[in-house]
C-alpha cells in the first residue's frame, strides 16, 4: 500500500479509536502494555484536536507519577501505541517515544475533569503526570490485504517532481 494513503487511513483510525494500547519495557525488557483513552479521537475531544500536531501522529495520557507505567516511560521512553477497529478489522500502530510534558499550561489544556477520580486535586495533584508520544515507525493494515509498514517520514515526504527528458 502506498505511503500517503496508508498514513491517511492511519489517521483516519486514530481520530475516531476511542481506546488505544499502550505498550512500555519494563526493567527486564519485557513488553507491559495498558489500555488509554485515545485523546487523539476527535469526536470524543473536538477540544484537543487543535492542540494535537496529528502530522507526527502525536498522542498524550496522563499517568500516575507513582507508578510502574510512568518508571518505565521515564527509564526507557520506547513505547508503542496500537489502535484496532473491530468492525472493520483496520489495525494502526505507531513506535515512538514518550516524554513528561513539563509545561504546567499543556497540561492544564489537556486536562479532563473525569480524571478528578484518580487525581483528586486536579492538575496540580501531585501524582498526576502527562505523557506526551510522537510516533517514529507507522504500521498500517487495513484489514483486508493491503499493509505499510515503514518509517512515518516515509508517509510525509513530498512527491518527488518528475523530470522529463525535454526539461
Amino acid at each position: 500500500m502506498e505511503a500517503k494513503k496508508s498514513y491517511r487511513q492511519a489517521l483516519s483510525l486514530i481520530q475516531r479509536s476511542t481506546w488505544l494500547l499502550a505498550c512500555s519495557i519494563d526493567e527486564n525488557g519485557f513488553p507491559d502494555n495498558a489500555y488509554r483513552v485515545n485523546l487523539a479521537n476527535t469526536r470524543r475531544f473536538p477540544a484537543l484536536a487543535k492542540k494535537i500536531n496529528y502530522k507526527k501522529l502525536e498522542n498524550y495520557f496522563p499517568l500516575n507519577r507513582y507508578s510502574t507505567r510512568f518508571r518505565q516511560a521515564m527509564n526507557c521512553p520506547k513505547t508503542s501505541l496500537y489502535y484496532y477497529d473491530v468492525t472493520t478489522g483496520e489495525i494502526c500502530q505507531l513506535k515512538g517515544f514518550c516524554t513528561l510534558v513539563k509545561d504546567p499550561k499543556i497540561c492544564a489544556e489537556f486536562w479532563q475533569k473525569d480524571w478528578e477520580n484518580q487525581f483528586p486535586d486536579g492538575v496540580n495533584d501531585p501524582d498526576f503526570a502527562l505523557m506526551r508520544f510522537e510516533a517514529r515507525d507507522l504500521q498500517y493494515y487495513d484489514g483486508t490485504r493491503e499493509a505499510f509498514w515503514g518509517m512515518l517520514h516515509e508517509a510525509l515526504q513530498k512527491p518527488k517532481s518528475k523530470v522529463t527528458p525535454e526539461q
